[in-house]
């Protein structure tokens, strides 16, 4: 069993001190695994970070004998692919998440209407408050993940999602009005 792998067992009976110490030992190893990977210094330290945090969380499932570096480089790979759902899922342009959104819930006789649901759509956006058009903005628009778009509209990450989720109800379900409204 070799130091590093020593001070992990310690870190995984709660010292922190132990802990510190592998943080120190592996931190720059890590960057630069992420660095390589995103070519983005800021992404790099956030997902290190990240990584660290999430290892210490996982502590408990660390196995000794085996590689303390390559468990912590394991989870910042992992939290680099979560980091890459997430913009994906959130760079999706609005038209098209609304329009995904807006059929998916549609009945089935509404098959030929998509124009006309897209236009009702658009009358619904213009009648969205400012602030609600600038976190769609953001969002769908720009490609900003929702903790990006929370911290620059000063909500939290939670109220951020749940508005983005708000906003799409309201939306289908105008359209939804607005459709009824024009074939009645």
């Amino acid at each position: 069993m070799d130091d590093l792998d020593q001070l992990m067992t310690g870190a995984q009976q709660g010292d922190a001190e132990a802990f510190a110490a592998v943080v120190e030992r592996c931190q720059h190893l890590v960057r630069a695994v992420l660095l390589r990977e995103t070519a983005d210094a800021d992404l790099a330290d956030e997902l290190a970070q990240d990584a660290l945090v999430r290892a210490w969380e996982l502590r408990a499932q660390y196995r000794p004998g085996t590689s303390p570096r390559a468990w912590i480089i394991t989870i910042a790979r992992s939290r680099l692919i979560e980091h890459h759902r997430r913009r994906d899922r959130d760079r999706r342009h609005l038209s098209e998440l609304v329009r995904q959104e807006l059929l998916r819930h549609r009945p089935a006789e509404d098959e030929g209407h998509d124009a006309e649901r897209l236009g009702a759509l658009r009358t619904c956006l213009e009648g969205l408050g400012e602030e609600h058009r600038r976190l769609l903005a953001l969002v769908h628009g720009d490609g900003v993940s929702g903790e990006e778009a929370a911290a620059a509209l000063g909500l939290s990450p939670e109220a951020c999602r749940q508005r983005l989720s708000r906003l799409q109800r309201k939306l289908r379900a105008c359209a939804d009005q607005r459709l009824e409204q024009t074939r009645g």
